[in-house]
């Protein structure tokens, strides 16, 4: 009886919570206009299936979104956005650094 109680203790949150979930972040950089351009994209984006995070940028004109890869990818995230009237490009990470091996704010990174 002891093994049991054992096992399901282990077993409810891994089948409750899922083991090993897909979550994925990706960016898109837009051009939005105001604080009601955010809202209307919070509104939307956020409800969409597999939607974790979103935040929203105007000063920085970009969307970055978590997302689990099992319910939805980028291409129906860009076009959910699309939908709203605004025009998205996704950002690509960049590479690390061949010295350092970091991604933002590497002094060695030369300027293209």
């Amino acid at each position: 009886m002891k093994k049991l109680i054992a096992i399901l203790a282990v077993m409810v949150p891994v089948l409750c919570f899922g083991a090993g979930k897909d979550i994925r972040t990706v960016c898109f950089r837009t051009h939005l206009h105001c604080e009601n351009c955010v809202r209307k994209v919070v509104e939307n984006v956020s409800y969409v299936k597999g939607v974790k995070d979103l935040d929203v940028s105007l000063q920085e004109q970009r969307i970055t979104i978590k997302y689990d890869a099992a319910k939805t990818n980028v291409t129906t995230l860009a076009a959910e956005i699309q939908k709203l009237g605004y025009k998205c490009v996704e950002e690509k990470p960049l590479p690390p650094c061949e010295i350092c091996g970091k991604t933002a704010d590497c002094p060695h990174r030369h300027k293209i």
